[in-house]
């Protein structure tokens, strides 16, 4: 099977870090996987750093895509490219029109990883199948209209630790990482830090990621006014997101919207460590009930990390369990073979 990825964005976002993975796991598979990406983006360097066959098309607020569309129909002619896998509203209505003018007449499949509300307008209808990154994505399209028999729900692949890597004291570090976004809920986590920390003096909060619409000179401003900037650390951008979760004995996501796909959340089950999260987006599939919680609610949030720092083995035991289902559900394996099932399904219009 050959499988030619349009993706039009030029930033490395959860949306681009599905379908990365997803490419891997159907090159790992032995089919094989083309690019049609803008140049200077995180999808083309993507490409190149795997050598993937790669088609430049113009970036997405370029409306002149007639030449691109008149290479892409060589690319799918030339090499009988059996699926085109659109993963934004623009690439899907380019894998629409190439479905029209190739020879093959490929198969179209719609991947969506983002919060982004769906519409299904007449270019869905070709789609042989839609790929949602969560139950929340396949709401969204069964809201706008979309059967749910033609929606696939595929969570992303995660590694889990070592078995039995939770077993030591887990340190009273709380960590949230991601980007620097009023939507990731960063406030509320520093207040729901100056709660904790009236109850357990020696807890550590640590914040990672990267600088977007907030930036950390504002967050430590917020930290010194709640009286609690010396047991917050500002970790910037961290190189390596296993190393970080690891670093710290619970994770939270304090985000107040979004989170239609939460690799983070994949990322602190599979470090085994507890994840106390608000009840948005796809974390309510992910996350138990126990340890979610209401959004821009710190109160909330404190009352569960301190139920945890009261428990070293209500922290492990939770920690554990996430590794658990990580490795059950969410292995990359398990991954691979559902993409590869669903594509395979696709291309032969079952």
């Amino acid at each position: 099977m050959k499988i030619l990825n349009i993706i039009d964005i030029p930033w490395n976002s959860g949306l681009a870090a599905y379908a990365f993975e997803q490419s891997d796991a159907l090159a790992g598979r032995g089919h094989g996987v083309f690019f049609a990406a803008p140049e200077g983006s995180a999808a083309a360097a993507f490409a190149r750093s795997r050598s993937l066959p790669l088609s430049i098309i113009p970036p997405r607020r370029d409306p002149f895509v007639l030449g691109a569309l008149y290479g892409l129909k060589k690319t799918v002619d030339k090499n009988g490219i059996d699926v085109v896998n659109a993963h934004t509203g623009r690439a899907q209505t380019m894998a629409w029109i190439l479905s029209k003018i190739t020879a093959g007449s490929p198969a179209l499949v719609r991947t969506k990883a983002d919060a982004k509300r769906p519409s299904v307008g007449f270019t869905m209808g070709k789609a042989a199948l839609v790929i949602a990154g969560s139950g929340t994505i396949k709401t969204m399209y069964t809201g706008a209209g979309l059967a749910p028999e033609r929606i696939e729900v595929i969570y992303q692949g995660i590694a889990a630790a070592p078995a039995g890597s939770g077993q030591e004291p887990l340190p009273p570090k709380i960590g949230i990482l991601g980007r620097l976004d009023p939507v990731k809920g960063h406030l509320c986590f520093l207040e729901a830090a100056a709660l904790v920390l009236e109850k357990f003096p020696s807890a550590e909060f640590l914040i990672a990621g990267r600088e977007e619409n907030i930036k950390y000179s504002a967050l430590r401003r917020r930290a010194e006014e709640l009286g609690v900037a010396g047991r917050v650390g500002f970790m910037g951008h961290v190189p390596d997101a296993a190393e970080f979760n690891r670093s710290c004995g619970i994770g939270v996501i304090a985000s107040l919207g979004s989170e239609a796909v939460s690799r983070a959340a994949l990322e602190w089950m599979a470090a085994g460590r507890p994840l106390v999260a608000t009840a948005v987006g796809c974390l309510p599939e992910l996350v138990a009930p126990e340890w979610l919680v209401p959004p821009q609610n710190p109160a909330a949030m404190a009352d569960r990390l301190i139920s945890l720092l009261r428990s070293p083995e209500a922290m492990r035991a939770a920690g554990e369990r996430n590794r658990t289902r990580a490795v059950e559900d969410l292995a990359p394996a398990a991954f691979a073979e559902r993409t590869e099932r669903a594509f395979l399904k696709a291309a032969r219009g079952a």
